[in-house]
């Protein structure tokens, strides 16, 4: 056998030909890859979540067009990493990638000085990423293949040697890892993640050389029989996209501020690449307050998992356009790609997500306002959704499993079965007007006020008689200059059909009004607006006036948000 053409070199052409042959074998080697996964925790999903970065990385590079540099596939390659980054393994991935674009900037043809500044960059970048980083793991493979290639460029090697000795040293560096934790010791089993890594680098040895691509070293390193991953405590998965990157006068110090904050508020697995966050939190209530803290750059886009739950993908994935934290963790957990029509440009993050899905995509917005801004999906369905209550019952019904047309007839039939009622108070009112003016309520004594006032009763229709208001117009009122915020308006499915300053007796009728026509279901959604007593009350006057209906309350953590009802 011949050996390697020594006068090949590493362009964008070869590059982009290597991205292809990585996700080609990632797909093939994804599952063996993911039970070696026992940390930072054993949740056998290391293959895939590198995978689904790495094949987000290539779909950028097949944007490009005519002929390619290397520094313009590197760049590809960076953003689509960075945008499609799946958990601890591929938002590494993703950062030791933009460090290789950053130092091969400028570079037409690799050199061998060029590729050992890229796999230092690369490695220094991955380990400034990590909040707590630890030996034997995807960053210890990566300084040592940066310090094997620093070495023989130093010693005047040629690219074909260097990439020939760095990945060698990655190999016997992915050998040692077993050794260097205690948790992959104790179950005899190399890092997921580092095997990725080298599973990588042997491809871009092969396709430099010109050689066929050599045997991967997983049939030495895998374990038989399969490791049954269980997580060891109720541990959630968080990864956020941030409106706005945490910024100062020092990047790395600024991400060291939020990795630390992260880290007092109880997360763990801190990983953070410019915009994209990767944290573990134990529970849901650790969960709320990193978001909390989060939310504070805007949340774009969220994803979370239970990890210990370990479903196979399904046949549809789902995107639900939410508000609110509360509401953005609750549609998460269920599953669905979160995002935030506050902090971000929702067609296009959706218009992101369906090109890196493999699967139909469905979508599930919270408004009239984003249905109508998302248009036509090009490659997904969408839910014809006009509010969070129809939201909600829409995602309800999700079933990842089942067939993409059943399912989402199944969705659409739920969004538009459900009753909807909305309170508001006269301050949102003045922000947000229903038709763009101001509304002003008329300060008549007794006005709205009498707790014992009735849907479609004489006072009801002389109140919207005297203020102009019908079906849901508001006209040029008057808010009364006392107490405007103990004022609350009803409306139902955006119809105005009452108002009150008694909270608790608007939320007893409105439920009433919504269960009048049956139903099994009473979700009600709320923001901090909502005194916790108002809740209590509703909850045991449906326990008293409708014993068969199931309640449902759920914290949307959104200042928009009064409260919100929905009957399915």
């Amino acid at each position: 056998m011949s050996g390697p053409n020594q006068a090949i070199g590493l362009n964008g052409r070869l590059a982009a030909r290597w991205a292809r042959r990585a996700v080609d074998r990632l797909r093939k080697e994804r599952v063996e890859i993911d039970e070696l996964n026992v940390f930072p925790v054993p949740d056998g999903d290391t293959g895939t979540n590198m995978y689904h970065t790495l094949r987000a990385a290539y779909l950028a590079v097949e944007e490009l067009t005519g002929p390619v540099t290397l520094p313009q596939v590197v760049a590809a390659l960076a953003e689509g990493a960075g945008r499609g980054a799946r958990g601890n393994s591929g938002l590494i991935l993703a950062v030791a990638l933009q460090g290789v674009a950053d130092a091969l900037d400028g570079v037409t043809v690799a050199t061998p000085e060029a590729m050992a500044e890229a796999l230092e960059l690369a490695s220094a970048r991955a380990r400034q990423s990590v909040a707590r980083p630890v030996d034997g793991t995807m960053l210890t493979v990566l300084d040592a293949m940066a310090t094997e290639a620093a070495e023989k460029a130093a010693d005047g090697a040629n690219l074909i040697e260097l990439i020939s000795a760095v990945r060698l040293r990655s190999r016997s560096a992915l050998r040692e890892t077993t050794g260097q934790l205690p948790v992959l010791r104790e179950a005899a089993v190399v890092d997921a993640g580092s095997t990725g890594i080298v599973e990588l680098f042997d491809l871009l040895y092969a396709t430099v050389t010109g050689r066929t691509p050599q045997d991967s070293m997983l049939g030495e390193v895998t374990r038989s029989p399969r490791i049954v991953h269980q997580a060891s405590a109720d541990e959630l998965e968080i990864v956020a996209i941030l409106a706005t990157t945490p910024t100062s006068t020092d990047s790395d110090q600024t991400t060291s501020t939020l990795a630390e904050a992260l880290d007092e508020l109880g997360g763990t697995s801190i990983v953070i690449n410019g915009s994209k966050v990767h944290v573990h939190v134990a529970d849901e209530a650790t969960a709320v307050t990193v978001l909390d803290h989060l939310a504070g750059f805007g949340i774009a886009r969220l994803n979370m998992e239970d990890l210990r739950l370990h479903e196979e993908e399904g046949e549809t994935h789902l995107v639900a356009i939410v508000s609110g934290t509360g509401l953005l963790m609750h549609c998460a957990l269920n599953g669905a790609s979160a995002l935030s029509p506050d902090s971000g440009d929702v067609r296009a993050m959706t218009r992101d997500i369906i090109a890196e899905e493999e699967r139909e995509v469905i979508v599930v917005p919270s408004s009239t306002t984003v249905l109508k801004a998302l248009g036509q999906v090009s490659g997904g369905q969408v839910v014809r959704s006009r509010n969070v209550a129809t939201l909600l019952s829409a995602l309800a019904v999700y079933d990842p499993f089942a067939p993409s047309a059943e399912i989402f007839a199944d969705m659409t039939e739920a969004a538009a079965g459900t009753r909807v009622g909305t309170i508001v108070s006269a301050e949102q009112l003045a922000l947000n007007p229903p038709t763009g003016a101001l509304p002003v309520i008329d300060d008549v004594p007794g006005a709205g006020s009498d707790p014992d006032s009735t849907f479609g009763s004489r006072r009801e229709s002389a109140l919207e008689s005297d203020t102009g208001l019908d079906s849901g117009t508001a006209g040029m009122r008057r808010i009364p200059l006392s107490h405007p915020s103990q004022f609350y308006r009803v409306f139902i499915d955006g119809k105005v059909k009452t108002q009150s300053t008694e909270l608790t007796t608007l939320v007893e009728k409105l439920a009433d009004r919504l269960l009048g026509a049956g139903g099994e279901l009473l979700t009600v959604v709320h923001g901090p607006g909502c005194a916790p007593d108002v809740l209590s009350h509703l909850r045991d006057w449906i326990r008293k006036s409708h014993s068969q209906v199931r309640f449902q309350d759920i914290d949307s953590r959104d200042r928009a948000t009064l409260l919100i009802m929905g009957v399915e």
